[in-house]
């Protein structure tokens, strides 16, 4: 659905119906003023009131759609903090699992540095003999069999024998070295390691920590949006109820405005036959008491001016160009019926009273009334004072009013183009003639239509 559109229309509407209204109040008459006066307030004041429950009605549904967005947005906050939750969960049983991991390794380098520090302790132990012995013998001990061997052959393998054991020594000294090295490396990889563990624990819970606070204080406040939206939804109900019982209240009163009205008129009407029966009792009376037996009787009223005629239409309006605003067709337009134009715009009627807001068309009756230029039909019904009248909203506030009309052929939201039959000519118009009235408005000011419309 085009909103904007549907704006429009009701905008498009409304300024019709306003525009009735004004040419209703500029016709005159309407209910006796003694039956009027007594509701005309208290209806006025309960209008009054209605339109304000409409417009807190209006007010309370927008507060109720932004209500409606916020509640979405924190639905969607909400959500992505529960995501959220469930990604640090996830991570945290990660880390759980590289833990019991790294818990296994531990153990395994644990174990092998047990195992490292068992060989450590029995080189030690080893070296020390030999340190002990050396101390005690000196270094005499190893080499006094060698210098002591009369057998060249046997020295030979003596001397080679005794390098093998400072080999083995030197050995024994670099292994317990290496092992001394790898031992310091394994303690400081497994302090690292769970050093690293424990801080990485603590960052995820502390996470996991703000995001359920974070995740409470976003229920907390869908919690009360949603409230809110409850409490408005109800107050709108509510408000609604008021309305339909406002409504009614009006009607009740219009209802009985319009009945006092009728009442009065009737009794008027009464008054003024039973006036007209004294004024006819006491011309019979003068009527036998003249000598002569003449029928006096009091003299005619005086004819009606008539209008003048201020043109001819010889063509009614046919087609116009489309996609033309109605503005650019200034000048270029026809009448909307054949006939002969009488009075002119903005100069008194001859009856008094008004001066002349269009034109009035003599023409046959049951004649074409063609509309003028595209556009949409807003209004068609009977309005006192103009008979049958229809509205064609041309766009851009552009109105053209058909009055007088015998049968309105179109109804409210036909599309009609120019030329198009919307209409056929009744009577009762100037002088109960038949023909038709035609205004222009713009925003719903009259505008002269021979400024708009060509005669021929």
């Amino acid at each position: 659905m085009n909103d904007c559109g549907g704006v429009g229309r009701v905008l498009r509407v409304r300024i019709v119906w306003a525009l009735v209204a004004a040419m209703t109040a500029g016709f005159g008459g309407g209910l006796p003023g003694a039956a009027q006066a007594q509701p005309a307030g208290e209806i006025s004041e309960r209008r009054s009131d209605l339109d304000e429950l409409k417009q807190r009605i209006r007010d309370l549904q927008n507060e109720m759609a932004r209500t409606e967005a916020s509640r979405s947005n924190a639905v969607k906050a909400l959500a992505e903090s529960e995501r959220a939750v469930s990604r640090v969960t996830r991570e945290l049983a990660r880390v759980e699992r590289e833990r019991k991991d790294a818990e296994k390794k531990l153990a395994v380098l644990e174990a092998e540095q047990r195992e490292t520090a068992a060989r450590i302790d029995a080189r030690r132990g080893e070296l020390g003999e030999w340190l002990r012995r050396h101390y005690v013998h000196g270094a005499a001990d190893s080499m006094a069999p060698l210098l002591s061997a009369r057998d060249p052959n046997q020295l030979a393998r003596d001397a080679h024998y005794l390098e093998h054991l400072g080999r083995a020594r030197l050995t024994l000294i670099e292994g317990l070295r290496t092992d001394l090295d790898q031992t310091r490396q394994r303690a400081q990889e497994i302090h690292s390691r769970r050093d690293r563990l424990a801080s990485l624990e603590d960052e995820q819970r502390a996470r996991r920590g703000e995001l359920q606070s974070e995740q409470a204080r976003r229920k907390q406040a869908l919690a009360e949006v949603s409230s809110q939206l409850q409490a408005q939804k109800k107050e709108v109900g509510s408000l609604q109820q008021d309305e339909q019982r406002l409504a009614k209240v009006i009607d009740t009163l219009v209802k009985r405005a319009r009945e006092a009205a009728a009442r009065e008129a009737a009794r008027q009407l009464a008054a003024q036959r039973e006036a007209e029966r004294r004024a006819a009792e006491a011309l019979a009376a003068q009527a036998r008491a003249a000598r002569d037996g003449a029928d006096r009787r009091p003299a005619s009223p005086p004819p009606r001016a008539a209008e003048p005629v201020v043109g001819e239409v010889r063509d009614a309006a046919g087609p116009t160009p489309t996609g033309v605003r109605f503005s650019q067709l200034r000048g270029q337009l026809r009448f909307p019926v054949r006939g002969e134009l009488v009075g002119r715009f903005g100069a008194p009627r001859a009856e008094g009273g008004t001066t002349w807001k269009g034109v009035f068309i003599r023409a046959g009756a049951g004649s074409d009334v063609r509309a003028v230029a595209g556009g949409e039909v807003v209004f068609s019904d009977w309005l006192r004072g103009y008979g049958n009248l229809i509205i064609v909203d041309h766009g851009s506030d552009y109105l053209s009013i058909y009055g007088n009309n015998d049968a309105l052929l179109k109804e409210v939201g036909d599309r009609v183009a120019g030329g198009d039959a919307i209409a056929n000519v009744g009577a009762g118009g100037v002088g109960n003639e038949s023909g038709l009235y035609f205004e222009i408005r713009h925003q719903g000011q009259p505008l002269d239509p021979m400024q708009w419309v060509r005669l021929n």
